[in-house]
């Protein structure tokens, strides 16, 4: 009897063991399937990198913003010696130098809505084209307070447009696939021209004086200006067929 009354439980656990089985989670059969879509998205986004670095306009764009780079570092830093030794007082020249802070958020929201009537290359050339005047006329401006202000004004409002400008534009051709790996490519050489600029402009001017320094900062603005322009109205370039996206 009592092997009798061990089956029923026998039984009963025979079930549940069966029933572990039966709802335990099996391994997906979508997982290897994954993979090669992931390997895919590797792929597009390297052949997009490959795509915009064989881009003629992407080096144009590379120009120009490490020009413009190089002549806001330059400016930064050797503004208030110039204004100072055009006979103006330190505190005056430290306050003028501190309207530049002041108008790159001022040249940000004129981007912001100019671009929606323009396009945003047009924008973008008309303000580098601006600061390569003011640059190069800043010189011949500066002997008066009025003058001075007036020229930093003129030159200022270009300051903090490449930040919006670069993302934007690099977005609106390359797309977003791997924007990140572009925009670090272009990136690069910004960064040491920024780092590079005051050094350089320091020896320029020991050379030439502030004016040729103020000359060099206003060419390379109008060279930023050329970039924008240059092969802008080419189409974006393709991988793997398709535009770049």
């Amino acid at each position: 009897m009592a092997h009798d009354a061990a089956r029923p439980r026998r039984a009963l656990r025979g079930g549940r063991r069966a029933a572990a089985r039966h709802h335990r989670p099996r391994a997906s059969s979508r997982s290897p399937a994954r993979r090669p879509a992931a390997r895919a998205s590797d792929a597009e986004r390297a052949a997009a990198v490959r795509s915009a670095r064989r881009d003629g306009r992407f080096w144009c764009l590379a120009v120009a913003f490490v020009a413009h780079s190089a002549a806001m570092s330059a400016m930064t830093v050797h503004l208030v010696g110039f204004l100072v030794s055009r006979g103006h007082p330190a505190t005056l020249a430290a306050t003028v130098a501190g309207l530049l802070g002041v108008l790159s958020v001022t040249g940000r929201l004129l981007l912001t809505g100019a671009r929606r009537r323009l396009p945003l290359t047009a924008v973008i050339a008309a303000v580098f084209t601006t600061q390569a005047v003011a640059g190069a006329a800043l010189p011949l401006l500066a002997g008066s307070r009025a003058g001075a202000v007036g020229g930093v004004v003129a030159f200022g409002v270009g300051f903090g447009v490449a930040s919006l400008a670069s993302p934007a534009l690099l977005a609106d051709r390359y797309g977003t696939t791997a924007y990140a790996t572009i925009a670090g490519t272009l990136n690069t050489p910004v960064t040491l021209a920024k780092a590079a600029a005051p050094l350089a402009a320091a020896a320029l001017t020991a050379l030439t004086g502030y004016g040729g320094t103020l000359a060099a900062i206003g060419g390379a603005c109008a060279v930023a200006a050329v970039g924008i322009l240059a092969r802008a109205g080419t189409p974006p370039p393709n991988s793997g067929g398709a535009a770049l996206r």
